[in-house]
């Protein structure tokens, strides 16, 4: 099968640009891929986000207290976008 026809997919308009989630699974994140037209600082820790979302509920409350400890634990900067942007993005495509 097919991984992208599996994957729901979501796009959200952030004021710092637009957030593009591919997202598997139905109760928490299996795979989750997150690109669009943002700027995210490191660069190289989006990626990471994405491996430490892995395994989380998908709920607004814990998918946004999971960001929300990534961004503190490796100081992120992205500007114009927050974990609650990325949050609503990631909802959107359950």
């Amino acid at each position: 099968m097919d991984i992208q026809k599996i994957m729901k997919k979501s796009i959200y308009k952030a004021k710092g640009g637009l957030i593009r989630i591919k997202i598997k699974g139905e109760d928490k994140i299996e795979k989750i891929v997150i690109t669009g037209d943002f700027f995210f600082y490191p660069e190289n820790e989006l990626e990471n986000l994405e491996k430490y979302l892995i395994g989380t509920k998908i709920s607004e409350e814990e998918v946004y207290k999971s960001i929300k400890k990534f961004y503190k634990e490796k100081n992120i900067e992205s500007p114009g976008l927050n974990p609650e942007d990325l949050t609503k993005a990631i909802i959107l495509a359950k």
